[in-house]
């Protein structure tokens, strides 16, 4: 798994994010902070396992669940590609 894949795979959710309605504004920020340390830890070349990230995706996933099902398959594809880096 190519750092550059997790990165698209971030931009998509970040996409579908800012178009899907009735999403909570903390939710929106939790996104923008994971962004944030999966990034750092990609620019540190330090692809460690992280539970807290992996954590907090799990918890987003959930929230997205039963209200925003797009939201939802694209945290999982962040899941799974922070996964098959080790991480």
């Amino acid at each position: 798994m190519l750092p550059s894949e997790l990165v698209n795979s971030l931009a998509k959710l970040h996409a579908e994010l800012e178009t899907a309605k009735n999403v909570d504004p903390q939710i929106r920020e939790q996104v923008r902070e994971l962004d944030k340390q999966v990034s750092e830890l990609i620019k540190s070349d330090e692809l460690q396992a992280e539970e807290t990230i992996h954590s907090q995706l799990l918890a987003l996933e959930a929230k997205f669940a039963s209200e925003h099902p797009t939201l939802e398959r694209i945290t999982r594809e962040v899941i799974d590609r922070l996964a098959m880096m080790g991480i």
